[in-house]
């Protein structure tokens, strides 16, 4: 995890928290620029996204949305259900 500073660096129970929310399913159908993601392929064609690179992209995000002066000038749209949901 080199590309962000060591108190950024997820802890065990962050992965877990990963894990559990099952961050790290993808779909079976994988887009080219999705492919540095991917961590493997399951027998049923399930792709396992790799934790730390999602963890890389969420301090990323984080570290974007508190830059923003207003926190009226963030919005979040996802189309999916996982996303939905939160």
């Amino acid at each position: 995890m080199s590309h962000i500073p060591a108190c950024l660096n997820p802890t065990e129970e962050d992965i877990q928290l990963l894990l559990s929310a099952k961050a790290h399913l993808g779909a079976q159908n994988v887009d080219t620029h999705m492919l540095p993601y991917v961590y493997q392929r399951r027998d049923d064609g399930v792709n396992v996204i790799n934790v730390t690179k999602t963890w890389e992209k969420l301090v990323l995000a984080a570290r974007v949305i508190a830059a923003i002066e207003d926190p009226q000038d963030v919005c979040v749209i996802s189309s999916r259900s996982f996303g939905q949901r939160a």
